[in-house]
């Protein structure tokens, strides 16, 4: 009976350490890479037009050669499953977009930038309603995270950007 119990008390921290996905360090997000058909000399500005006008993101940074932009951080899903806040856990990305051409193929590479959690809690202390934000990175929280969320994010963001060259063909 009492090396059962050491047992338990053994494996008990072990079960209950990490957090959601028992993931101790961030594991690479798969950078995707999309084939752009055609000699297109505006590539940047197109994609550009579509991350503004299609999921309403700025872009923050971009280059003046036209290889490369940053987008504005994102919320693309809320998760509201069970143990979460009231409101849920919002998931946000801002996105790194290069393009390359070798041999005179172009080439989208689509990478997260940052990927975090926000979140915000309402609370009553006294009488008196406040509310407490917080965010947690990936890089520091990587136990946090459901990586399948971020890896759709990537699938449908490279998806929509060939469909935006297949159109121009």
């Amino acid at each position: 009976m009492r090396r059962l119990l050491w047992t338990v008390l053994l494996v008990l921290p072990a079960l209950l350490a990490g957090c959601y996905h028992m993931r101790v360090e961030s594991e690479p997000i798969e950078t995707r890479v999309v084939t752009l058909p055609g000699n297109q000399d505006d590539v940047i500005g197109r994609i550009s037009r579509h991350i503004e006008e299609k999921f309403n993101c700025r872009i923050l940074e971009a280059d003046s050669a036209g290889t490369f932009i940053i987008t504005a951080p994102y919320s693309f899903i809320t998760d509201t499953g069970f143990g979460q806040p009231p409101g849920g856990r919002k998931y946000y990305t801002q996105l790194k977009i290069e393009i390359n051409e070798q041999d005179g193929v172009k080439t989208a590479s689509i990478s997260h930038y940052n990927f975090e959690i926000r979140t915000s809690y309402a609370f009553n202390d006294n009488g008196k309603v406040g509310t407490m934000y917080k965010h947690y990175p990936y890089k520091e929280y990587p136990g946090m995270f459901d990586l399948d969320l971020i890896n759709r994010e990537m699938d449908r963001v490279s998806g929509e950007i060939l469909h935006i060259f297949q159109e121009y063909k």
